[in-house]
């Protein structure tokens, strides 16, 4: 079994290899007219699987590995990289949150521009 931070290392390593050539970079959910992001960290932080899927959907990936899981959705400006980590009552929970590109090659933004864009359309 993989000792926690190892296994948060290969995930960034992985997430960086999830982008992929040729997905859309559609930005639908950008620049409301309120200014108000879709989505901001706080409403992911310890959130279970389920909780999450309600906000964003179904994942585009889901990987079990030992006690954690490895979820991707794709949003608007980003995949977004949940890591999920078992709670002291054996209930995994947003551990972890990490931006990707949509398209190899470009620049990943920032997890809070990546939840502000909001989900992809």
């Amino acid at each position: 079994m993989m000792s926690r931070s190892l296994m948060l290392a290969a995930i960034g390593v992985t997430a960086a290899g999830c982008a992929t050539a040729g997905a859309p970079g559609s930005t639908a959910g950008a620049g409301k007219a309120s200014g108000k992001p879709a989505f901001v960290a706080a409403q992911f932080e310890n959130a279970t699987a389920a909780e999450i899927d309600d906000r964003l959907g179904a994942p585009a990936l889901t990987r079990i590995e030992g006690t954690g899981e490895f979820r991707r959705y794709t949003l608007a400006r980003c995949a977004l990289i949940v890591i999920l980590y078992p709670d002291d009552k054996g209930e995994r929970r947003a551990a972890a949150l990490h931006a990707g590109a949509l398209v190899s090659g470009d620049e990943a933004p920032t997890v809070a521009d990546c939840l502000a864009a909001g989900k992809a359309e």
